[in-house]
């Protein structure tokens, strides 16, 4: 479990880099917008390489900083789909970023309870 952990910190720390990176082109550093997806994404895929050499603590960290980033842009795209704002897809988006809040606190939670 502990190595699918691992791999799964990677692929969402990678993708999470490369959407942002392929969303924002090469401004990306210049959006503070982007800049929390930035550092959570870095830290997954920092955490991934790093593997059992970075203590149960510090994975669980990484994956409350993933939880925390994608709670707060939950918060502005189900505000965007309940105002009826002219955001489009902001449904669509806000199922997406549910299901990640989801998978990082159940991977937070499942580092936590690892001595």
């Amino acid at each position: 479990m502990m190595r699918f952990m691992q791999v799964l910190a990677g692929l969402v720390g990678a993708l999470l880099l490369a959407g942002e990176v392929a969303r924002r082109g090469d401004s990306v550093l210049a959006q503070p917008k982007a800049w929390d997806d930035l550092l959570a994404g870095a830290v997954l895929l920092g955490l991934a390489l790093a593997g059992a050499r970075a203590t149960p603590a510090l994975h669980a960290a990484g994956w409350g900083l993933f939880s925390g980033v994608m709670l707060a842009t939950l918060g502005v795209n189900l505000d965007a789909w309940i105002a009826d704002a002219q955001k489009p897809r902001a449904g669509l988006y806000s199922g997406a970023l549910a299901l990640m809040l989801g998978i990082g606190a159940a991977a937070a939670l499942w580092w936590a309870r690892r001595r």
